[in-house]
């Protein structure tokens, strides 16, 4: 006869990694991490309609960058402001501005779930949430670490109709954008 696991047995792993991410956030050392940055293109398919009832897809395309707090390796959490910019089918503009969490499920792929308000065309007030999986280097001899992977982006507009977007994103690092032109650069030297 299997024995039922407890609620508590059940719960254990969730306290033990909130536990262990409170414990990275209090620690002394972690006051002394440099900031860690990224910026890129995230560029896909989203879906946008009024309240929940997403119907038209179309290309969408955003610039992003964040600041990340608190790490001094791989496998420590982070924490910091984001900042997106971009547009859902050339129709609108999009401004995301937030708070970011890393997760580190994997020293090289973390998960980075971020929250904050959201602005449409400047004057439509809402709210967003994102999570990146992907590959997010740890630099330990700079502050720039590279980001490369996919997004879930949605939005919720507090107007008329409370417009709505999903997206669905691939996240490429402005390091990999700009090396066409450094390469350029250092041919013509």
């Amino acid at each position: 006869m299997k024995r039922r696991a407890s609620p508590t047995r059940r719960a254990s792993p969730v306290l033990g990694t909130l536990g262990a991410a409170l414990v990275t956030l209090l620690t002394p050392s972690a006051a002394t991490a440099e900031p860690k940055w990224n910026a890129g293109l995230e560029t896909g398919v989203c879906w946008s309609g009024d309240s929940l009832a997403l119907r038209r897809p179309g290309f969408c395309n955003a610039v992003h960058a964040d600041v990340l707090f608190l790490r001094e390796s791989g496998q420590d959490f982070g924490l910091g402001p984001s900042l997106r910019l971009g547009t859902a089918r050339f129709d609108d503009v999009r401004l995301d501005g937030g708070l970011s969490l890393l997760l580190p499920v994997f020293a090289s792929f973390p998960i980075v779930v971020e929250v904050g308000p959201h602005l449409r065309n400047f004057h439509q007030a809402g709210v967003y949430g994102s999570v990146f999986f992907g590959l997010r280097s740890f630099n330990h001899y700079g502050r720039y670490d590279m980001a490369t992977g996919l997004s879930l982006i949605a939005e919720r507009s507090f107007a008329d109709g409370t417009p709505s977007a999903l997206w669905l994103t691939a996240r490429v690092d402005a390091a990999w954008l700009a090396l066409p032109f450094l390469l350029g650069v250092n041919a013509l030297r």
